[in-house]
């Protein structure tokens, strides 16, 4: 049985200010529940693709990406509801397990409160709740991941 297309990207491509083709035109299907795997050498556009999926890049003019029927590619992202565990973790060693999870609140203005909520609902969810009050250095790879 064919599973609905969960993600697909439409003509993306991405070549930086500096003339830099990161990500030559792809199209890319990805049914419900499929497990895909992209693999190249380095510089072939493995993570540009997944950066223009989650949000943090944008495809070049012309360039769309969908999940399921909805068109995504100026959505914000805090809207796609997607994460992306990057290989090098941009913690910061000098704080907690809680403190790094509180920081992008933080900068936004977030109330104590409400922070303070939402970073014990990620600690839960991530099942970190025994080193929120670690520093990220004594932690191990796979628990700074989940960080």
């Amino acid at each position: 049985m064919h599973e609905p297309t969960a993600i697909r990207l439409r003509h993306c491509a991405k070549t930086f200010a500096d003339g830099t083709t990161a990500l030559q035109p792809l199209d890319l299907d990805i049914g419900a529940g499929e497990t895909v795997v992209l693999l190249g050498p380095s510089g072939c556009g493995k993570t540009t693709t997944l950066r223009i999926i989650a949000g943090l890049e944008q495809p070049d003019a012309g360039g769309e990406v969908w999940f399921g029927d909805t068109a995504v590619t100026h959505q914000p992202i805090e809207q796609r509801g997607v994460g992306m565990v990057f290989q090098n973790y941009a913690l910061f060693p000098n704080m907690t397990v809680a403190e790094n999870i509180a920081y992008g609140l933080r900068v936004r203005r977030t109330d104590s409160a409400t922070r303070k909520r939402r970073v014990n609902d990620m600690l839960a969810m991530m099942h970190l709740e025994p080193f929120a009050d670690r520093r990220v250095d004594q932690l191990s790879g796979g628990q700074r991941q989940r960080v």
